[in-house]
């Protein structure tokens, strides 16, 4: 499938990028590109992103025909925001008001938040249309861009700010690659409708306050670290962070996209309990795919700090990230497996509620376990997102009208267990090229054989019937 080639370039690029760009800033500047990055996810997630989530939900290439409207009003909306937060920046700048941080890295992050906005959204819009090259193109360009601009940048001048505009024009660039083919109509302001625009802010605006939440932890986290142990401290976290959410964020955003428009096809066609009896079914490939990720990556993390992690920031990233992946595991179960419930039944109040929760549990062990030092911090944030998991958890299936597969996650979390048995005993034996490829090539075999041999989730199934259609077309 065409939308899931940018994926599999976009997690190699995203850890590429973010490693070197934290190689040519260093420990103490990688601290303030974090925070400013933090900043961007905040902006976007709380001022665009209900955008975007409107056109997943109501935009589609039958509501393109039948309601012109509904485009209409999404662009005036996305176009009015842009132009609205813009002016707001120019108007603070120009009064000279204190950020706390340098003026321009402030610039650079609230127009990378604007920039992202409008990236997501037109990603959406492809999507809902099944434009799977123009979505390829926009992933692609906009990441290839970012490669060469962002670390040229951090190269050349070893700046945030620079590495933050990089950013912004990548985006930019991206963006204009797919104008003409995602257009609809031009912009027209008395083509949009208040009142769509209204149902748009009550159906999204409760999942923008609990994705608010959710991008406000990590920045928080962050401010605070630097403020209590210095921008270098900062940097060790957010570099294990940032690499740990660009990978699970990615394989997150590449099953959700995938599964996603699958269910809500099937809403359409077939009818609400058929969607949500896939998503139970969805639950299991989403646990399938994201604990032998989580476990592996635990396995491997020796030799991959040896072998690819700056040496600046040796010994500190290892440490944290295995503080952080419980919760990225949450997150990437969270997103894939259990969002499309809120989002089916619009029921995204609850998911505010649950974020509010995960926040209290952040801030409690931040400020009342200040023994622990910085790792209170990758602590807090893990428990947050664990949190979130186990009220959405138990509020997503209540509502569902069949439970996940039991078989099929026991053999999951068996199949899991045996491949840490079979892959523990090559840590430090050897190179760390050559015990990266070693672990994770044993770690594939005994796992993916396993999954095929017990026909979990159907894959051995599933395969059988792609070969033989493969072998249909050759004839």
């Amino acid at each position: 499938m065409t939308v899931l080639l940018p994926f599999v370039i976009n997690a190699g690029l995203n850890f590429a990028l973010g490693l070197l760009i934290a190689f040519f800033l260093g420990p103490a500047e990688f601290g303030r590109y974090a925070i400013g990055a933090a900043i961007i996810v905040l902006v976007n997630t709380a001022l665009l992103d209900w955008i975007k989530l409107s056109a997943i939900r109501f935009y589609s290439q039958k509501s393109r025909e039948e309601q012109p409207q509904i485009r209409a009003t999404l662009d005036v909306l996305s176009a009015g925001i842009t132009i609205a937060l813009t002016g707001l920046l120019v108007a603070a700048v120009a009064a000279g008001v204190d950020f706390g941080l340098p003026a321009m890295l402030v610039v650079a992050s609230v127009l990378g938040g604007i920039c992202a906005g409008l990236f997501d959204y037109h990603g959406a819009i492809a999507r809902a249309r099944f434009l799977d090259a123009a979505y390829a193109r926009l992933i692609i360009v906009k990441n290839v861009l970012a490669l060469l601009l962002m670390v040229g940048g951090a190269w050349w001048t070893r700046d945030a700010t620079v590495v933050m505009f990089g950013g912004v024009l990548s985006v930019m660039a991206a963006l204009l690659t797919v104008r003409r083919s995602l257009a609809d109509a031009p912009l027209s302001w008395s083509a949009a409708r208040r009142d769509l625009a209204l149902d748009f802010a009550r159906y999204a605006l409760p999942l923008v306050g609990a994705n608010a939440i959710y991008s406000l932890i990590p920045l928080l986290n962050r401010s605070l670290l630097a403020d209590a142990y210095g921008f270098a401290e900062a940097g060790y976290f957010s570099l294990a962070a940032d690499m740990g959410l660009r990978l699970f964020g990615t394989l997150a955003a590449t099953l959700e996209i995938v599964m996603l428009r699958a269910v809500l096809r099937l809403d359409e066609t077939r009818g609400r309990r058929a969607a949500e009896a896939r998503i139970a079914d969805n639950l299991v490939v989403v646990l399938m795919v994201a604990l032998p990720v989580a476990a592996g990556l635990f396995l491997v993390l020796p030799a991959f700090e040896a072998l690819l992690v700056p040496a600046e920031f040796r010994g500190r990233f290892a440490p944290y990230l295995r503080l952080l992946l419980p919760g990225f595991v949450a997150l990437t179960v969270f997103v894939a497996g259990l969002y499309p419930v809120f989002l089916l039944g619009k029921r995204t109040g609850t998911v505010t509620l649950a974020a509010c929760v995960g926040l209290a549990a952040n801030l409690a062990l931040v400020f009342g376990f200040a023994a622990a030092g910085p790792q209170r911090f990758a602590i807090g944030q893990t428990v947050s997102f664990l949190v979130v998991l186990l009220v959405t958890g138990w509020l997503a299936l209540r509502a569902l009208p069949t439970l996940p597969r039991l078989r099929d996650v026991g053999l999951v979390i068996a199949a899991v267990a045996l491949m840490t048995a079979a892959v523990w005993p090559l840590s430090g034996r050897f190179q760390p090229p050559v015990e990266l490829l070693l672990q994770a090539a044993l770690g594939a075999t005994v796992y993916g054989g396993l999954m095929l041999a017990f026909d979990v989730a159907r894959c051995r199934t599933l395969l059988r019937l792609w070969l033989a259609m493969r072998r249909s077309r050759t004839r």
